[in-house]
């Protein structure tokens, strides 16, 4: 230091060597901080991306299980206010499920409304109920095993002789379940889901024809795209499955809808398939083993309620302007485009001679008819009087 007290160039320098050494400190502890949390940051990511990645997954199995819900759950209301004052309808199976929500709705219509079933107690239940509920006294109870050809036959003779009209007949009692054989030595599914109703329909055709125009409505499902029908092993003696076999009887159904259309148009008895949609019902009480289990709860998440199932069933039943459509398969109350499996005559006409001989009836042919052609698109049906 010089006499006036001035600081020597050395010193300043050693001192900001101090202040770069301190700042350089600063830096490396910041690094050495940031590296640390970035280690922590990956420790966490670590814990924390197998819940990642399981909530991903989850939400989108949930996502996906939402929409194949709103899906199949979708229905359209049915767009007629017709009512059916002085018609009788005739529904197979009324007990439950679909059968008995479309019979509430068509006694809301007034309609003359029979529902049959095995148990004629608990259809004696279900038609009162239905009385109080929707203030028609005109719902009635009748015993019929479709199961069981002598008993069709003894309905149906006592039906014609003692009912002075049918308007409407809706084929509608299932069964999907194990292998068993009627009381006739019958594979169970095709005798009550096709055969019985063929039985019934061929014995109350001529009631039908008195009271024209008149409708027959078969309950149909998507599932007859995967039956087949096998002439040589009616007895599914060759395997058997619960699907399969009730994909079967659906099929014949559908041929039986579409031959029915071309037998009965010019008697103005006019015929409809109605595929309902997967309804949550009683239809899978007998589905045995844990994919039983499995359906039923998958049936009370996903599937429709027979309430909204029955809106085309009531369609077809009370809607103007389908003649021109008799003979279509129809869905939420439009027409839809069956599968091509379906379109071969020579195939309908062999199960009805078939399904003749079975129930002990004389084997025909029948007259080909002249109709007007209709649109098979997913389009609606307009609305129109009946030609």
């Amino acid at each position: 230091m010089s006499k006036h007290g001035k600081i020597v160039p050395q010193v300043k320098v050693k001192a900001d060597h101090h202040a770069k050494m301190a700042e350089d400190m600063k830096q490396r502890l910041k690094v050495e901080e940031l590296a640390e949390n970035i280690d922590e940051l990956e420790d966490v990511v670590e814990d924390v991306f197998p819940i990642l990645i399981v909530t991903v997954i989850v939400s989108s199995l949930l996502l996906i299980i939402f929409l194949i819900r709103m899906y199949m759950k979708y229905s359209v209301n049915n767009p007629s206010k017709n009512r059916l004052d002085g018609k009788t309808v005739l529904i197979t199976g009324g007990t439950t499920g679909l059968g008995k929500a479309t019979a509430i709705e068509l006694a809301k219509r007034n309609a003359r409304v029979l529902i049959t079933g095995r148990d004629l107690p608990k259809v004696e239940a279900i038609a009162r109920n239905i009385r109080k509920r929707t203030g028609n006294q005109e719902v009635n109870a009748l015993h019929l095993d479709l199961g069981s050809l002598r008993n069709i036959r003894d309905f149906a003779e006592d039906f014609n002789k003692t009912e002075k009209s049918l308007h409407v007949l809706i084929n509608n009692a299932a069964y999907l379940g194990p292998k068993s054989t009627t009381d006739d030595g019958l594979e169970r599914a095709f005798a009550v889901n096709y055969l019985g109703h063929f039985y019934l329909t061929y014995l109350l055709t001529d009631k039908m024809k008195k009271n024209a125009p008149s409708r027959i409505i078969n309950v149909v499902s998507d599932a007859y795209v995967r039956g087949n029908l096998d002439f040589d092993d009616m007895a599914l003696n060759n395997g058997y499955g619960v699907y399969s076999a009730y994909a079967r009887s659906k099929l014949a159904q559908v041929f039986l809808a579409l031959e029915l259309h071309r037998r009965l148009f010019s008697s103005c008895v006019w015929s409809f398939g109605v595929h309902p949609g997967a309804c949550n019902t009683e239809l899978l009480r007998n589905y045995p083993g844990m994919m039983g289990n499995f359906w039923r709860v998958i049936a009370r998440v996903m599937f429709k309620t027979p309430e909204d199932g029955s809106q085309t069933i009531v369609y077809c039943a009370v809607s103007d302007g389908l003649r021109e459509f008799s003979g279509k398969i129809f869905s939420n109350c439009k027409v839809l485009k069956p599968s091509d499996k379906v379109k071969d005559k020579d195939v309908a006409k062999k199960l009805w001679n078939v399904s003749a001989e079975l129930c002990g009836l004389q084997i025909d042919e029948p007259v080909e008819e002249q109709v007007v052609s209709s649109e098979t698109g997913e389009a609606s049906v307009e609305e129109k009087k009946d030609q």
